[in-house]
């Protein structure tokens, strides 16, 4: 049997230019069959803080510390050292679990790494070993950015990052390590440039008898909005906002949750001055018009499972945190946090809660379950849902 002789040109570089091209033209290409558009994938409540209050942390993280940090990561063992290559053992391993949230992936992972780091290290197979190694860790690196997508763009994107990662490995082996941080910062440099300045404006302005309306964009870099002087404010928010306050009332059932999908267009601000304060602009009015003059839809979706809230010590419901609220509210809370369907009978809606708003985002569902019922005497219990629904606020 002939033995595997590796080459970086070969088994890197080519493919890696291929996986690259297919991820980034099939982006483009795939909407304009399937009519899809680009959506992404909710991410963690700390992101969304970080991009909603800390833009600039924001930019920083992706364009200095991404590259640094992954790259020491996933391919430091490039550096022929038994250290890095324990170290990225160790990296990869935690990385994989916090972005893919699976145990038996991770094990998995962590079995393979370890037999092609520090076991199987012959010289006889010196070049299936080096292969293998290209291959497993740029394989894990892709699937750590899978989710941030949805449908068949998380596949592209797939090949996408496949593809850059055997592109670095090729630099790092080729060259040296620190020009695959190098390329990996151009790489995300690009793409921030790309959706910072090409991106379709949606601004918009309404001038009517009843009130002034305009959609604008929330500068990454210049979080303050206009003053409006004419009339009284009668509302302003992004679209992350309009989906919570339609949540918080508007005469809806407590059966619907309505509930954005990330797009650019949580980076506009909505706001709307009633031009005589005696005839107030309701908020539903300036939805609708908001939806007509948009590509805004709303998508009805009947989720697998709700999680049915169930009060079982109200004498709990006041022993920690500062923040006076209802359980109907507390409900929306948790809903508009984790993007989950949570319901209580309606009896228990204007009953009183004091809690620690900053426990939704520092969790996980699983273990915002225990948290609820040890903190607060709440116990959870999903159920099949059946008549729940989730109004997605989303483009075409």
């Amino acid at each position: 049997m002939k033995s595997f002789s590796f080459n970086l040109n070969r088994h890197c570089l080519i493919p890696g230019i291929v996986l690259l091209v297919i991820g980034i033209l099939g982006t483009y290409i795939y909407p304009l069959f399937a009519g899809e558009t680009q959506t992404l994938i909710e991410s963690s409540s700390f992101v969304n803080l970080l991009i909603d209050e800390l833009p600039l942390a924001m930019l920083i993280m992706t364009l200095l510390f991404a590259p640094i940090v992954e790259e020491f990561s996933y391919r430091s063992w490039t550096m022929k050292s038994k250290f890095w290559k324990y170290f990225s053992l160790v990296a990869i391993t935690a990385y994989t679990y916090f972005s893919i949230n699976s145990i038996i992936l991770t094990c998995v992972a962590f079995v393979v790494l370890l037999f092609l780091f520090c076991i199987f290290d012959g010289e006889k197979h010196k070049d299936l070993i080096q292969f293998l190694r290209i291959l497993v860790t740029s394989i894990l690196f892709s699937l750590a950015h899978y989710q941030n997508e949805s449908g068949w763009f998380s596949v592209l994107a797939f090949f996408d990052r496949l593809g850059l990662a055997l592109i670095i490995c090729y630099v790092a082996l080729r060259f040296r390590f620190i020009y695959g941080i190098v390329l990996h910062f151009a790489n995300n440099l690009l793409a921030f440039v790309l959706a910072y300045f090409f991106v379709t404006d949606y601004t918009f302005e309404i001038n009517d008898e009843n009130h002034t309306a305009r959609l604008t964009e929330i500068s990454m870099f210049d979080r303050q909005m206009d003053h409006w002087d004419e009339g009284d404010i009668v509302y302003t928010g992004c679209l992350p906002v309009v989906a919570y306050d339609l949540n918080c009332g508007y005469e809806y059932q407590n059966d619907q949750m309505f509930y954005p999908l990330v797009s650019r267009y949580n980076h506009y601000c909505y706001c709307a001055t009633a031009k005589d304060s005696t005839k107030p602009v309701h908020h539903r009015q300036l939805f609708d018009e908001f939806l007509q003059r948009t590509n805004l839809r709303l998508d009805t979706v009947i989720p697998e499972k709700i999680y049915y809230l169930e009060i079982t010590d109200t004498s709990r419901l006041v022993e920690i945190g500062k923040y006076e609220n209802d359980m109907g509210n507390f409900v929306r809370n948790l809903r508009y946090a984790y993007g989950k369907m949570f319901v209580i009978d309606d009896g228990a809606e204007n009953i009183k809660i004091t809690n620690d708003r900053i426990s939704y985002w520092q969790m996980d569902v699983e273990n915002l379950v225990p948290h609820l019922k040890e903190q607060y005497g709440i116990k959870v219990e999903e159920r099949d849902n059946q008549d729940c629904k989730i109004i997605y606020i989303s483009e075409p």
